[in-house]
């Protein structure tokens, strides 16, 4: 089980950022991702994978004047 945004996941084996990215519906590339309070670029996110018990915070960017 995972923590994303608040709310408990499932987890499985291999599990990656970007995975998780999706279900929560943020397809966006304007968002700030911190996995365990440690920023995760967005050029990693396929490749990391989130550990059993993590929690992943993503924050949209948004711009406007």
């Amino acid at each position: 089980m995972i923590t994303a945004r608040g709310k408990k996941m499932d987890w499985h084996e291999g599990l990656t950022v970007q995975e998780v990215l999706e279900k929560l519906g943020y397809a966006l590339p304007m968002a700030i991702v911190n996995l365990d309070g440690r920023r995760v670029e967005r050029k990693d996110w396929t490749a990391t994978v989130v550990p059993d018990g993590a929690t992943l915070d993503a924050y949209v960017m948004a711009a406007g004047g």
